[in-house]
């Protein structure tokens, strides 16, 4: 005997399997060499407004294994795969939840308050752990050279991915 889904539940359904293979394109259009075009050297880190978004329109739990699966397939593809974007993007994502549930609204300048603090504070974190704390050469240059143009480039992507999702999570209510 066969149960057929709720509306609901299948929405809800379709909705996390859109939202997955969001982030598995997603991850190769950033982690795969000469695939998304580098501007000047500065790459777009396209997971970080990708996953904010997510954990705008998801619950907390969701949000957080959504933000944990796009680090890991971002720390495969890197030579020191440690799960630090795992863990951050994971952070992110429940945070961003839980501020949406809890204290803000969910809208374009709330998304892009969120994205542009968490595109921010990745950049900050990655080049003080892996520039500054590892001893390299020249990590004020990096900074200025490499990770602040690749922040600002990320964060063009977030209003696009905020319009993207709204209107492809319409779609799926109608």
């Amino acid at each position: 005997m066969k149960r057929r889904l709720s509306k609901k539940k299948q929405a809800l359904y379709t909705r996390r399997i859109i939202f997955v293979v969001a982030i598995i394109v997603v991850a190769m259009l950033q982690n795969v060499p000469h695939l998304f075009p580098s501007i000047f050297g500065a790459r777009a880190f396209l997971l970080i407004p990708l996953v904010i978004c997510f954990g705008m329109f998801e619950t907390d739990l969701v949000a957080a294994l959504l933000g944990g699966f796009a680090g890991a397939l971002w720390d495969v593809t890197l030579a020191k795969g440690d799960g630090y974007n795992a863990l951050v993007l994971m952070c992110f994502a429940t945070i961003t939840s839980l501020l949406i549930n809890y204290l803000m609204r969910n809208n374009m300048s709330t998304a892009l308050l969120i994205s542009g603090a968490a595109i921010v504070l990745y950049s900050l974190l990655h080049w003080f752990i892996f520039v500054i704390c590892s001893g390299a050469t020249g990590g004020i240059v990096t900074l200025f050279s490499f990770y602040l143009p690749s922040t600002i480039y990320t964060f063009v992507f977030a209003p696009i991915f905020y319009t993207l999702l709204r209107w492809v999570l319409r779609k799926i209510k109608e």
